[in-house]
């Protein structure tokens, strides 16, 4: 997605656009905006959408969109100098994090501001770039698709690596596929190859054209590509495609998910989630082009309001057959975006979860989050970090209704993980969990009797656009609410994440005064009983330096 001119905001929002002419970079402040185990912009300037990334010898390469040379005031006009790189960050247990730099380039001649894409592990050498390829063999290359901009608009770049992701080199001096010019959205690429009936390499691409995702394919794959086909998803304008076949868990089916992003907020398929990450499940006709199953609804894989342009990855180079994903997502809203409170930095990455394809009793097909296990910590870090964060060991206890939880158990708070277990829950239960401090506070009801789950937020801070989407409360139906199971919370300085007894995940900002308390209070009826485990997380020397 580009990063500006493409924001996913209302037309009333765009109307309202200024310049503050008095903007200063404001000075970087630690303690109010940076997170202690979630990836975020290591520059002052702009960080977005999520580009995926590889495994390579025990470390994940993942990339994401980022402008350091941006200075954007708070209605979202940029003072510096525009256009993205893919910026490269690795990890061996996904919350400690070593900043790389950028991958991919901003610019080439002609062309500029690298945009979303996809990777492709070229294992087989079907491109060739890998000179010492030796079959059987993996060779080390790795593609990159990427929208560019030129004169006539939003075109396809193709890029390689052979050094694990640290410098691309395009594929030639201009883009694989132009812009027809039909739309002028026709970005995102989503790449994969398959077979045709003859067993030759098909190289297909799914682009985001505003309301539907067109694939293209060629049997050449730098050239040649043609539409064959459109697949119009709902929650339009649509932005990021992934696609992956999936193995529906404990039976012999498998079934294709698209994911992409879409607007929630407004339109005939609102549902009153602002934008997220969608996914609906299908099949490929013969054409490889997507089909959605007949009866299934189009699901969010977040239903928090900062979750969005998001990434599927895998240990895997197919995108077939697949027993669960890995994803991330950016983790903040086009609406406010600019407008919160900030030092510069805009943009954070989610916590990695895992997802699995199951099929309900009664037949509907959806996906289960689960946060990537990063607190039984092995201490294996980067020797390139100075200090890491650390996860201590789990102190339990019961509790039930309480307004001060990380004061009546003397726990630090901030930076930690916490982990609820419900039982003994009455049919008609509602349990209330909320986080705040003087500036803002966070109410989470799950309601076991109407099967429902709202979150409600609100900000002390006057914000020259979408107070109103910030300042929201969120309901959703949770049909599958399970009332003895664990209910996940993940603290971060600027981040909340939450699993729920369903198994959806959601994602939300938050800002703290920096002064007063933050604290956490539950409340339940009086026989409900609640088992926890809370993780603290610190800041410590690499041992490993």
């Amino acid at each position: 997605m580009k990063e500006k001119e493409e924001v996913l905001v209302t037309e009333e929002l765009k109307k309202e656009r200024k310049k503050d002419e008095n903007y200063v970079v404001p000075k970087i402040n630690h303690k109010l905006y940076s997170n202690l185990f979630h990836a975020q912009n290591p520059d002052q300037g702009m960080m977005n959408d999520i580009q995926g990334g590889f495994f390579r010898d025990g470390v994940w390469h993942i990339y994401f969109l980022q402008n350091a040379d941006g200075d954007f005031d708070k209605y979202g006009f940029n003072h510096g100098v525009d256009d993205s790189v893919w910026y490269h960050i690795t990890t061996k247990d996904w919350i400690n994090w070593t900043y790389e730099g950028p991958g991919i380039p901003k610019n080439t001649p002609n062309f500029r501001d690298q945009a979303t894409g996809t990777f492709y592990e070229d294992k087989q050498n079907i491109f060739g770039y890998d000179k010492n390829y030796i079959e059987g063999k993996d060779a080390k290359t790795i593609m990159a698709a990427t929208t560019s901009f030129s004169k006539k608009g939003q075109n396809i770049m193709m890029w390689y690596t052979l050094d694990n992701g640290y410098t691309f080199t395009s594929v030639k001096p201009e883009p694989i596929l132009w812009n027809p010019g039909a739309s002028e959205h026709f970005r995102d690429p989503y790449f994969f190859i398959r077979k045709d009936k003859e067993g030759n390499n098909v190289f297909i691409m799914y682009l985001a054209e505003d309301d539907h995702f067109g694939v293209w394919v060629s049997n050449k794959p730098t050239s040649d590509y043609k539409k064959i086909g459109k697949y119009f998803a709902k929650h339009p304008m649509l932005e990021c495609p992934n696609l992956f076949e999936m193995k529906v868990q404990g039976t012999n089916e498998k079934k294709w998910v698209l994911f992409y992003g879409g607007n929630g907020i407004h339109g005939k398929d609102a549902d009153g989630l602002s934008i997220g990450t969608y996914y609906v499940v299908g099949t490929l006709d013969e054409n490889f082009v997507f089909i959605e199953e007949p009866g299934q609804e189009t699901k969010r894989l977040d239903f928090g309001p900062d979750y969005y342009a998001a990434k599927l990855m895998t240990l895997k180079q197919e995108n077939t057959d697949m027993d669960s994903l890995l994803t991330t997502g950016w983790v903040s809203n086009w609406s406010y975006n600019f407008a919160v409170p900030n030092d510069g930095r805009y943009g954070n990455m989610s916590l990695a979860r895992e997802i699995k394809l199951i099929k309900t009793v009664d037949g509907r097909y959806e996906l289960k989050n689960e946060f990537v296990n990063f607190w039984d910590n092995n201490d294996d870090y980067d020797s390139k970090l100075e200090k890491v964060a650390k996860v201590l060991a789990p102190e339990k206890g019961k509790t039930q209704n309480t307004k001060n939880f990380l004061t009546d158990n003397n726990f630090e708070g901030k930076t930690y993980k916490l982990d609820l277990l419900l039982s003994n829950i009455s049919n008609d239960e509602i349990v209330k969990i909320k986080l705040a401090d003087d500036m803002y506070y966070v109410d989470v009801q799950i309601d076991f009797g109407k099967n429902e789950i709202s979150v409600e937020r609100k900000l002390d801070f006057e914000m020259v656009q979408g107070e109103e989407e910030f300042n929201k409360k969120w309901t959703y139906s949770a049909p599958d609410l399970d009332k003895n199971s664990k209910f996940e919370i993940y603290v971060d300085t600027t981040v909340i994440e939450f699993r729920f007894p369903d198994e959806s995940a959601f994602t939300l900002l938050k800002y703290v005064d920096g002064e007063s308390k933050e604290e956490l209070s539950i409340e339940t009826n009086k026989n409900a009983i609640i088992d926890f485990a809370y993780y603290q997380l610190i800041k410590i020397e690499n041992p490993n330096k």
